[in-house]
C-alpha cells in the first residue's frame, strides 16, 4: 500500500499565539506543538516554559522536533546550529544467504555489523519495495548487527511477485524462522510504512523476542487508511496524479479504484494490462508520496510553468517504481545511488528497469516495479489480512516494550492521524511529530531523529527486561489465520 520511502518537504506554517501558553488543551498534541517550537527559537522563554512542561508530563509522550531537528529539550544530538546528522558510513554485509520458508518462498537476506553487536531487523515498506544496503547506514554499525530481509515475493526473494501463500501471518512466520535461523534470541525492530504495521504485528505476535521498536511513517492499515490512498481521500492533495491513476478506470470501476486494479494487477492472463495497471500504480505512488513539488507552480494557460522548480527530497533507496528515466535520474541522486543492496547493484537500477542501463525482464517474467505493485494491491484489497486482529487491539501485549515512533508532519500517505491514534492507544510509546517532513525516511529531520532513535535504543532496548517470555494468546491468533 505504502512506499517505504517517498518524502514531500515543506514547510510549516507560523501559528498564531500558543494555546499551550494559555491553559491545559483537551488533546495535548505535538502536531499542534510543533509548528509554534519553529517560532521559539526566537523566544528563549518560550522555550523554558515548554521544557518546564515537559519535564511536567504535560504532552503525555510527546516530543516537539524543531525544524532545525533540535529537540525541546535538547538532546545529545542538539542540532540548534540547523544542521542534520548524516548516515553512517556505508559498508558491505559480512553475511548474505537465503532461507526456504516454505515449499514455495525462499528469502534472500544480508547481515552487517558487528557479528557480536547488538541485534537488530529492518521490516521493509511497501508491501513489496524490498531491503537496501542504506537501511542499514540508520545504526553504528559498531556496536549492531543488522538484518535485512527482502518479503515473500519482493526483491531477491523468490518467486518474484508471488501471491500465493503470501499472508501477514506467513511474513511473521518468515521473521521468527529468520531468527532462530540466525541464532538471535531479540532483536530491535525498524519499520516504516507498511514496516510498521508488520513490526507491530510480529511483536504482538512473538513479543518475548523483541527487544525495542522504532517505528517511522505510522500504518496500522485499517480500512480507513487503505481508503484515503485508493479511495480518493489523498486524490485531493494531488489531483493531476489522481486523475492520471484514475484514468483508465471505467465509470463503474470508479466507485472502487482498489478493486479494479486488483482485477487489473492479478490477471494470469493478461500480462500487457498487468504492466500498463502496475506502471499507472507506481505512478500514483509517486505522485502523492515523491512528486508533491514544495515550489510555486504556475499554469501559464497552456502549460505548468516549471521555471526555476526544485524537486521534492528523491524517494529512499529504491521502490522500484517502472516510471521512466526521469525517475531513474532521481532515484540516482538519492542517498541509495551506488550503494548494492539485497535487491539490486544500485537504488537506480532497480528503480526503473526501463532506464538505458537496465535490460527489461525476459519474456514471460516480471519486474521489480510490477511485483510491487501487485504485493501492495494484493494487501491493500485484503486489509493486509489483519481485519480479524486489529493491531490497536493488540497492543498490550506489547507496552512493556520501549518504542520510538518518527512522525513527519506533511506526510500526505501516512497521515498524522494514525500516529496520533497509535499515541491515544499506546501512550508508552515515545512519538514525534517531525514538522515539514513527508513520508521519506531521507527527509533530513526524520533522518536525524532515526539515527538518534538508533543510538538511544541502544541502551534502553538493552536494559529492557521482556515481561513475557512465552508466546502470547496473540501470537496464537496470528498463527491461526
Amino acid at each position: 500500500m505504502f512506499m517505504p520511502s517517498t518524502a514531500s518537504a515543506g514547510s510549516a506554517g507560523h501559528g498564531h499565539s500558543c494555546p499551550l501558553l494559555q491553559s491545559r488543551p483537551r488533546l495535548p498534541s505535538t502536531v499542534h506543538l510543533s509548528a509554534h517550537v519553529q517560532v521559539s527559537r526566537r523566544s528563549d522563554d518560550f522555550v523554558k516554559h515548554v521544557q518546564k512542561r515537559l519535564k511536567t508530563g504535560f504532552f503525555n509522550g510527546y516530543r516537539a522536533v524543531s525544524q532545525s531537528g533540535a529537540q525541546v529539550p535538547g538532546s545529545a544530538q542538539a542540532a540548534a546550529s540547523g544542521t542534520f546528522r548524516q548516515l553512517h558510513p556505508a559498508a558491505s554485509p559480512f553475511k548474505t544467504g537465503r532461507l526456504q520458508v516454505s515449499q514455495l518462498h525462499s528469502l534472500y537476506y544480508e547481515v552487517y555489523g558487528n557479528p557480536n553487536g547488538q541485534p537488530a531487523v529492518v521490516f521493509h515498506g511497501g508491501p513489496g519495495a524490498g531491503c537496501y544496503a542504506n537501511h542499514a547506514r540508520f545504526f553504528d554499525l559498531s556496536h549492531y548487527k543488522v538484518v535485512l530481509v527482502d518479503q515473500r515475493g519482493c526483491g531477491k526473494s523468490q518467486p518474484l511477485g508471488c501471491l500465493e501463500d503470501n499472508n501477514t501471518a506467513a511474513l511473521i512466520g518468515d521473521f521468527e524462522a529468520l531468527r532462530e535461523s540466525l541464532g538471535i534470541e531479540r532483536w530491535l525492530l525498524f519499520g516504516g510504512s507498511w514496516g510498521v504495521a508488520l513490526s507491530l504485528a510480529y511483536a504482538q505476535a512473538h513479543s518475548h523476542r523483541v527487544s525495542g521498536i522504532i517505528l517511522r511513517g505510522i500504518c496500522l492499515m485499517r480500512p480507513s487508511e487503505i481508503q484515503w490512498m485508493y479511495g480518493g481521500g489523498a486524490g485531493n492533495l494531488a489531483p493531476s496524479a489522481w486523475a492520471s491513476f484514475t484514468a483508465d478506470l471505467g465509470k463503474r470501476e470508479l466507485k472502487n479504484p482498489l478493486a479494479a486494479y486488483h482485477k487489473r494487477l492479478t490477471s494470469p492472463k493478461d500480462a500487457q494490462q498487468r504492466d500498463a495497471a502496475a506502471r499507472a500504480w507506481m505512478g500514483w505512488e509517486m505522485g502523492i508520496g515523491f512528486g508533491l513539488s514544495t515550489t510555486l507552480q504556475r499554469w501559464n494557460g497552456q502549460a505548468w510553468d516549471k521555471a526555476g522548480a526544485q524537486p521534492a527530497a528523491p524517494p529512499s533507496p529504491g521502490p522500484s517504481a517502472n516510471v521512466g528515466a526521469a525517475s531513474a535520474a532521481a532515484a540516482a541522486s538519492s542517498p541509495s545511488a551506488g550503494a548494492s543492496s539485497p535487491s539490486t547493484g544500485n537504488g537506480a537500477a532497480k528503480f526503473s528497469s526501463s532506464s538505458s542501463s537496465s535490460p527489461p525482464p525476459p519474456p514471460g517474467s516480471i519486474s521489480g516495479s510490477v511485483a510491487q505493485a501487485m504485493l501492495e494491491c494484493h494487501y491493500s484489497f485484503n486489509n493486509a489480512f489483519l481485519e480479524d486482529t486489529p493491531l490497536l487491539e493488540g497492543l498490550d501485549s506489547i507496552r512493556h516494550i520501549p518504542c520510538i515512533a518518527v512522525q513527519g508532519r506533511l506526510d500526505f500517505v501516512c497521515p498524522p492521524r494514525t500516529a496520533y491514534d497509535l499515541h491515544l492507544a499506546w501512550p508508552e510509546m515515545e512519538l514525534l511529530i517531525v514538522p515539514g517532513a513527508g513520508h521519506s525516511m531521507y527527509n533530513p529531520g526524520i533522518q536525524d531523529q532515526l539515527l538518534q532513535a538508533t543510538d538511544r535504543m541502544r541502551h534502553l532496548a538493552k536494559n529492557s527486561n521482556s515481561q513475557q517470555r512465552q508466546p502470547t494468546q496473540r501470537a496464537r491468533e496470528l498463527a491461526s489465520k
